[in-house]
C-alpha cells in the first residue's frame, strides 16, 4: 500500500516537474490560443484497480492530453499504459452515442 503511494507521489512530482521544464520560453506563457481553458496545473484522478493497484489518470487542461499510468500494487512500479492529445476528440459532435443523437434532436427542436 505504501509503495503505491509512494510510486503515485513519485509519478505526479515527475510529470508536472517534466510539464514545466519542457514548457515554452516565458513570454510566450501569457500567450493562450483564444477558446483554450487557462488552467495552473494537471487534473489527477485515481482509481483502485482490479489487481490491488491503481489507475493515474494524468490531464493537462493547456496542453489538452491526457495520460494513464498503472501503479502495480504490490511492487509499487509505474508503467504508463495510454497517452492522447483530445484536440480532434473533443471536435466530435457524436460518437457511439445513443438514440435520439444530437442531429436528430437539434433536428425536431428547429421544425416549426
Amino acid at each position: 500500500m505504501w509503495k503505491s503511494l509512494l510510486s503515485a507521489i513519485v509519478v505526479l512530482v515527475a510529470v508536472t516537474l517534466s510539464v514545466e521544464l519542457f514548457r515554452s520560453h516565458p513570454s510566450v506563457w501569457a500567450q493562450k490560443h483564444s477558446g483554450l481553458p487557462s488552467s495552473q496545473g494537471l487534473v489527477v484522478h485515481a482509481v483502485k484497480s482490479e489487481d490491488g493497484g491503481q489507475m493515474m489518470i494524468m490531464v493537462d487542461p493547456d496542453t489538452r492530453v491526457m495520460a494513464v499510468y498503472h501503479v502495480d500494487g504490490i511492487t509499487g512500479k509505474v508503467s504508463l499504459k495510454s497517452v492522447r492529445n483530445l484536440q480532434w476528440d473533443l471536435l466530435i459532435e457524436e460518437f457511439n452515442g445513443g438514440e435520439p443523437s444530437p442531429r436528430e434532436i437539434r433536428s425536431l427542436i428547429n421544425q416549426p
